[in-house]
């Protein structure tokens, strides 16, 4: 009888054992899986904001360079831009006569992102050296005119309308 005590306890010990290892290898699992799929949205939602980033970088670049272009071809020039705006712009202005802002929108918050131009660009919506570009602002196919006015001293910046 005393022999059929015994294997009952070691029969209960080596089934103890045996979830105990089970829960161990569920939390291994567990302490490698959060940790990586945490890693992986960090890095997808920060690669995200990379995209609109370069994206809005190019524009920016572009409407600048090609203000300038205009303006150093004197009166009377002028181009249409076509690009396709991202997401998650909240608006366009022209600050100062010079600075181009794009105010975005992202998981940390607002970002301006400013591009400098070297000569006087404005638009139909000013107020003072500030002028509103909310027009372009949307999403998607955006066809912008660029045009040199007041004498070839100014660069207009305005939406295209079809």
């Amino acid at each position: 009888m005393l022999k059929n005590k015994d294997s009952h306890k070691l029969l209960r010990n080596l089934k103890s054992q045996s979830a105990l290892e089970y829960l161990m290898i569920i939390a291994l699992t567990f302490a490698i899986i959060v940790p990586t799929v945490y890693l992986f949205f960090t890095y997808a939602r920060e690669s995200n904001i990379k995209v609109l980033d370069s994206q809005i970088g190019n524009i920016g670049r572009n409407i600048v360079n090609t203000a300038e272009s205009i303006y150093y071809s004197g009166e009377h020039s002028k181009t249409i831009l076509e690009f396709n705006m991202p997401e998650n712009i909240e608006d366009v202005n022209i600050l100062s006569n010079r600075e181009l802002v794009f105010t975005i929108i992202t998981e940390f918050g607002n970002t301006d992102i400013v591009f400098f131009s070297d000569v006087n660009i404005i638009s139909e919506d000013c107020d003072g050296d500030n002028c509103s570009l909310s027009s372009i602002a949307s999403k998607g196919f955006q066809k912008v005119k660029i045009e040199s006015v007041t004498d070839g001293t100014q660069v207009r910046i305005q939406k295209e309308l079809e």
